[in-house]
C-alpha cells in the first residue's frame, strides 16, 4: 500500500469518526438546530401574518387578481431561505465544537504522538463539518421543500431545486473554512459555547431570516452583507423567491406596470447592498470563492504556528 493510500485510509477513518461523534450527540444537534427553531416559531407566531399583511397593502388597488396561494407562497419561500441561510452556519459551527474538546481533553496529543500528519487532522475535522452541515441542511432543505408542498405554495423547478442543494453545500464549505479559523483559537469548550451563543443569537439578523436586511440603515447593510454567510442566504433566498414573486407579476400581468415585482425584490433583498452598490448573484458567487480561498490560507497559517506551540 502506498503512502497516498494509506493518508486516505487515515483521512478518510477519521473524518467517519468526527462525524459519528457529532450523530450520536442529540444535544450538539439540537443546540445546531436551536436558531431554526426560533425562526420557525417567530415565523409563525408573528413574521407571516405582518408580510402577508405587508404584501396585502402593497397589493391593494389590484389584489383582485392575485391568490392567496401566491402571497403565502412568496412569504414561505423566505422563511425557507432563512431556515437555509442560517443552518449552514450553525451546523457548521457545533460540528466544530468537537476540535476544542478533542483539545480539552488532551486527544490531540495523542495525535501529535501518533504517526498521523497535522494536517490530516486538521483535514478530518474540515471534511467531517462539512459533511454534517451539508446533510442536516439537506434534510431541513427536503422537510422545507415538503412544507411548501403540503400548504400548496410550492413553485420550483427541478433546476432550481438542484441548485438550492448545490448552493447549500457552498455554504458549508464556506461557513465552515471560515468559522474553522476562529474555532482554532479555542482550548475549553467553556469560552467555546459563549462564542457559539453570540453567533447564534446574531446569525438571524444578519442573514435577514429574521428581518430582510434591505430594512436596515444603509451603513449597517453594509457591514453585515460583508459577512460570507449573507451571500449565502441572499443566493439561496434569490433562487427560492424569484419564482413567488414572477407568479405574481404574471397574475398581475403588467396592471402595475411591474412594481410590485420591483419592491418585493427589493425587500426581501434578492440583490445585497454593499457600500449603496448592489451585488448580484455573479458578484456574490465570486466572493464566497474569495473568502472561501482567503481563509483557508490563513488556516494554513494559523496550523503551521499552532502546530509548532507547546501546550
Amino acid at each position: 500500500m502506498t503512502d497516498k493510500m494509506k493518508s486516505f485510509r487515515v483521512l478518510s477513518s477519521m473524518t467517519l469518526r468526527n462525524i459519528k461523534v457529532y450523530a450520536k450527540d442529540r444535544m450538539a444537534i439540537l443546540l445546531s438546530l436551536l436558531t431554526q427553531i426560533i425562526v420557525l416559531t417567530l415565523y409563525l407566531l408573528f413574521l407571516k401574518a405582518n408580510y402577508v399583511d405587508v404584501i396585502n397593502e402593497q397589493l391593494a388597488a389590484v389584489k383582485n387578481l392575485v391568490n392567496k396561494a401566491d402571497i403565502e407562497a412568496l412569504v414561505n419561500s423566505w422563511l425557507v431561505s432563512g431556515v437555509i441561510g442560517t443552518s449552514v452556519v450553525t451546523v457548521a459551527l457545533n460540528t466544530l465544537n468537537l476540535m476544542v474538546k478533542d483539545r480539552e481533553d488532551k486527544i490531540d496529543f495523542d495525535y501529535r504522538a501518533s504517526a498521523v500528519h497535522g494536517s490530516t487532522v486538521v483535514m478530518s475535522y474540515f471534511l467531517g463539518s462539512v459533511a454534517c452541515t451539508f446533510i442536516t441542511s439537506s434534510v431541513l432543505l427536503s422537510a422545507g421543500y415538503v412544507f411548501l408542498a403540503a400548504t400548496g405554495t410550492f413553485c420550483l423547478t427541478v433546476p432550481q431545486m438542484l441548485q438550492t442543494y448545490a448552493l447549500t453545500l457552498l455554504g458549508s464549505v464556506s461557513g465552515t473554512i471560515v468559522l474553522m479559523l476562529f474555532v482554532s483559537f479555542f482550548k475549553k469548550s467553556s469560552t467555546f459555547s459563549a462564542f457559539s451563543v453570540l453567533v447564534s443569537t446574531s446569525i438571524g439578523f444578519i442573514v435577514g431570516a429574521y428581518i430582510p436586511v434591505s430594512q436596515f440603515d444603509e451603513n449597517v447593510q453594509t457591514v453585515v452583507n460583508l459577512v460570507p454567510g449573507s451571500h449565502i442566504a441572499a443566493m439561496i433566498r434569490s433562487v427560492l423567491v424569484t419564482p413567488a414573486i414572477d407568479n405574481i407579476d404574471k397574475a398581475l400581468n403588467g396592471a402595475d406596470h411591474g412594481a410590485f415585482a420591483a419592491q418585493a425584490r427589493e425587500m426581501f433583498a434578492l440583490k445585497l447592498k454593499i457600500f449603496g452598490n448592489e451585488a448580484d448573484t455573479s458578484f456574490m458567487l465570486l466572493y464566497t470563492a474569495a473568502v472561501i480561498a482567503l481563509f483557508t490560507a490563513l488556516n494554513i497559517i494559523v496550523y503551521r504556528v499552532t502546530s509548532k506551540r507547546k501546550d
